[in-house]
């Protein structure tokens, strides 16, 4: 399947979407070889591994469809760059696993100006509203990778996140649903297993596809 990638920021930016800052959190992730096939390092082994956080909101409006959706965000913090100086472009792409056992693409991007932080959004409509909180994916992972020049990806790093029902948000009014759930970084330990079953990172950055069905249909309305 096509990934439907935004080319650069000003493509997601566009859309209405807004930008999130993600705090100095403190989480450990997997950190996937390079692109040549070496053996994954766990993050728990360095200090310099990436941070994710993730995001769903949006409102139903039981009497107005058209302008009910929800926004798909995640910002993937890359603290091995330098805070000044030479820091490459990235990619970035994320992806769901459902309580179901199943792995989706939630988003992905192909090219934004820095990897030290990159943030990716994507408007989405359900087939069906309200969307269900635990119709959402319980794990995510967040993948980043730098590109040179040519726009080669270099090595991928990930982040994990787990979703944080604690803090879901659902509040109804008159007028209709406002949804609002979001993920918290995990260590590596617990969610990246998931994820195994095939490098889907790694299948995004150099061929620009996913094996992976894309989550919900995209809208720009």
């Amino acid at each position: 399947m096509n990934a439907y990638p935004h080319m650069s920021t000003r493509g997601w930016r566009s859309h209405g979407g807004t930008w999130v800052t993600a705090a100095a959190l403190a989480a450990t992730a997997l950190s996937l070889g390079t692109l040549l096939g070496a053996a994954p390092v766990l993050a728990e082994d360095t200090d310099d591994t990436p941070i994710a956080t993730s995001l769903i909101a949006g409102n139903y409006f039981r009497r107005d469809l058209a302008d009910s959706k929800y926004t798909v965000m995640a910002t993937f913090i890359n603290r091995a760059t330098p805070d000044s100086g030479d820091v490459p472009a990235g990619g970035m792409a994320v992806f769901g696993w459902f309580e179901s056992g199943e792995v989706q693409l939630l988003h992905w991007v192909e090219y934004l100006p820095s990897m030290q932080q990159m943030t990716a959004q994507r408007i989405v409509k359900p087939a069906k509203f309200p969307l269900d909180p635990k119709a959402t994916p319980l794990y995510t992972m967040v993948c980043g990778w730098p590109l040179d020049d040519q726009r080669v990806p270099g090595k991928i790093t990930a982040a994990y996140t787990e979703r944080d029902d604690a803090n879901t948000r659902v509040k109804e009014s008159s007028v209709g649903t406002l949804l609002n759930v979001r993920w918290v970084p995990v260590p590596a330990s617990r969610a990246a297993r998931h994820f195994q079953a095939k490098d889907y990172c790694a299948e995004v950055a150099t061929t620009k596809k996913s094996s992976a069905p894309l989550w919900l249909i995209t809208t720009t309305e």
